[in-house]
């Protein structure tokens, strides 16, 4: 069993709801990408905030990558993800950087999550060259790509793993993964599960994952939306644009305003399940027998 490294891990403090997205003011738990951090002046910033006390989750920036490829291109997303990385430009920039903030802040971060470029077999060739270099990353399955016996194989060679494929699924498919997801890692109770690209929502009450991220915090201040509320994580509806900041108002009170609704989120989901562990239900059921095998479908 490998353990990720993040010098802040705590195993105890789940569920985890981390904040991504450029802000002037933070919430306690960040998701910071590789790609946001090339500048001396961005690392500075970085490092104020774990000052601060802040915790971070150091994204690989892949994601950015692939969509600058398939801008520059016109592939589709799926086409550049599936790129070996020697093919998609950019990557070797990223991947010394990458290599840079993980080496000097590996005590400092709650983890730091795999160069996943190029499918299942460039992400075990990237991640050995990232262990050869004294690196352990949290590794990615992604659901769709992978093949189901990839998510056995990193469940028993890791304590944690994130898991992929939800941010761009519509609602069917995210709702059909994330109780995949669920399911799955009920054969493997110590496993932690970061589900990239979900917001924390009602659905993370019957199929929790252990931790996730989002930057839709960030909405209603980068587009010409309304707020939405919630209670236990559900939502309730929309507050009309009375409710918005205005182009004269004050950003800076309003991204403050969303990063403590971002902080209260995160503590009615872990208000909520320690409340489950209360009312004595297991936090990880064992499989019954008559539930049959669970096979992929």
């Amino acid at each position: 069993m490998i353990r990720t490294a993040g010098g802040t891990f705590d195993r105890s403090a789940a569920p985890i709801y981390f904040a991504a997205g450029d802000s002037s003011a933070y919430p306690r738990h960040l998701l910071l990408a590789v790609n946001d951090l090339y500048h001396r002046s961005q690392e500075q910033r970085m490092v104020r905030l774990l000052d601060e006390g802040h915790v971070i989750l150091l994204d690989s920036g892949i994601f950015n990558l692939t969509n600058e490829h398939k801008r520059a291109t016109g592939c589709t997303m799926d086409e550049a993800l599936s790129l070996p990385p020697n093919e998609i430009t950019g990557f070797d920039r990223l991947f010394d950087r990458y290599v840079e903030l993980a080496t000097r802040y590996e005590d400092r971060l709650w983890g730091y999550i795999e160069l996943d470029q190029g499918g299942r077999a460039n992400k075990i060739r990237t991640r050995q060259r990232l262990h050869g270099l004294g690196l352990n990353p949290i590794p990615v399955y992604h659901p769709l790509n992978d093949g189901w016996d990839y998510f056995d194989d990193l469940a028993r060679g890791y304590d944690r793993l994130c898991f992929g494929n939800i941010v761009q699924a519509n609602h069917p498919t995210r709702i059909r993964l994330l109780h995949t997801m669920w399911e799955r890692r009920r054969q493997y109770p110590d496993l932690w599960v970061h589900v990239l690209g979900l917001s924390a929502c009602e659905w993370c009450l019957p199929c929790p994952p252990d931790s996730c991220d989002s930057s839709s915090w960030l909405n209603s201040l980068r587009y010409p939306s309304v707020r939405t509320e919630s209670a236990a994580l559900r939502r309730l509806g929309e507050m009309g644009h009375r409710f918005l900041y205005g182009p004269g108002g004050n950003r800076d009170e309003a991204c403050q305003m969303h990063a403590d609704v971002m902080d209260h989120t995160n503590q009615v989901w872990q208000a909520l399940d320690a409340l489950h562990t209360e009312l004595g239900a297991p936090a990880h059921p064992e499989r019954n027998p008559s539930e049959g095998e669970l096979m992929p479908s």
